[in-house]
């Protein structure tokens, strides 16, 4: 399969007094995250501690007055993201809906009524609910870990906002309900701002207020999309207390592949304890002792893979095992939870990508997203993306 060639970008756009209204919102983005480790929320644990939050998004209001000067500083940020958007009209009425959108959810509005009272799409009333259920989640259990806070901070500690420059990592807004709060009220809205400036300026988008509404109310965005998807699957095992979640430890799903033969990489039997040791260091440091989850470990060893030489022809020299993945869905969960008039039906593919690994990366996290097509209709590659710039390196 051949690569197609991309698209010639629009020639980049002169930058003006813009520059100076991406500085203030990235001055917003420090204030959120500096003044609520000011006020006390140091650990995970602490910050929960230094505000008493409510168990459900309804009542969330209430327990955040209790807290004046953290509304005062809620209310300044705030104040400085809603100045750089009036500079814009249409971003301005965008960033309000948004703000509306979370305060009819956080003051007990149904998701059944966003639609009609909010104007809001299927997507876009997905999205801001599941975004407005965050803090309620984050004390809620996860099939991967204890609480989806905790997965919350697993799973952000190397992410960080794509700058081209070494940044805080996003799970800094993890560490307390409160963090969380306001980086949803306010850092998310600046970021939105100061990309969709960005793209226009790089003569990625025609219009600036379209990106930044379409980064608010219904993301394309890879960031945005992961994270919606984490928090509905978190919801949906709620709901259903499903044991199949279970399969996400990868020795359970390697067990039940096994039992139902399904291939999957082979797991070696030997050794029963492997240690690997660094050449140069020394002092007990660079050495790594893991034992086989065969014989009652937690590490699953596995001989690595290579690629076959049709891919290693379309991959750069040293590049991981680059796979194939299946974006998949179905209904099945609502037919679970009683919902009449939805039937059961069988999942059906909503998308496919090749992760075409980077050069001297350890695996094909570090890739290019290929779009693979149809093949009964193509046999050409399509347009790929990269998650890369979201990483700390």
């Amino acid at each position: 399969m051949a690569a197609r060639t991309p698209t010639t970008r629009r020639p980049r756009r002169s930058r003006g007094a813009g520059q100076w209204l991406a500085f203030t919102a990235l001055i917003v983005s420090l204030l959120v995250l500096l003044l609520p480790l000011a006020l006390g929320g140091g650990s995970a644990t602490a910050g929960m501690a230094s505000v008493r939050l409510p168990e459900s998004p309804g009542d969330l209001l209430p327990a955040l007055r209790e807290k004046p000067v953290l509304m005062a500083v809620a209310a300044a940020a705030g104040g400085l993201c809603l100045f750089c958007c009036i500079v814009c009209v249409p971003m301005l009425c965008i960033l309000l809906r948004y703000w509306r959108a979370l305060l009819f959810f956080w003051t007990g509005g149904l998701y059944a009524d966003a639609g009609p009272k909010l104007g809001l799409s299927k997507y876009s009333r997905a999205h801001l609910y599941s975004l407005a259920s965050v803090p309620w989640l984050m004390t809620q259990p996860h099939y991967r870990t204890g609480t989806f806070q905790e997965d919350m901070l697993t799973n952000l500690r190397n992410v960080v906002l794509p700058t081209g420059l070494f940044g805080v990592p996003l799970s800094v807004f993890a560490r307390s309900r409160v963090h969380t709060v306001l980086a949803v009220l306010v850092l998310l809205p600046s970021v939105a701002f100061v990309g969709a400036w960005w793209r226009k300026w790089h003569g990625l988008e025609d219009s600036a207020a379209e990106c930044f509404g379409r980064s608010l109310l219904a993301p394309t965005d890879w960031f945005q999309l992961w994270r919606l998807n984490c928090r509905l699957a978190c919801m949906t095992s709620l709901a259903t207390q499903s044991k199949d979640f279970e399969l996400e430890d990868k020795w359970v799903f390697i067990q039940n592949c096994l039992e139902k033969k399904i291939p999957v990489t082979p797991v070696m039997d030997w050794p029963v304890t492997l240690v690997a040791k660094d050449c140069l260091e020394e002092g007990g440091m660079g050495i790594h002792v893991l034992k086989n989850v065969l014989h009652g470990g937690r590490w699953i060893l596995q001989e690595k893979l290579d690629n076959c030489d049709a891919v290693k022809s379309l991959l750069p020299s040293e590049a991981p095992l680059s796979t194939m993945r299946v974006l998949t869905g179905s209904h099945g969960a609502l037919a679970d939870l009683g919902v009449a008039s939805v039937a059961r039906s069988k999942a059906h593919t909503l998308a496919t990508v090749w992760r075409a690994g980077r050069q001297g990366a350890s695996t094909d996290h570090s890739c290019i997203m290929v779009n693979v097509p149809n093949c009964k209709s193509s046999d050409v590659l399509g347009r790929a993306s990269s998650s890369a710039h979201w990483y700390a390196r």
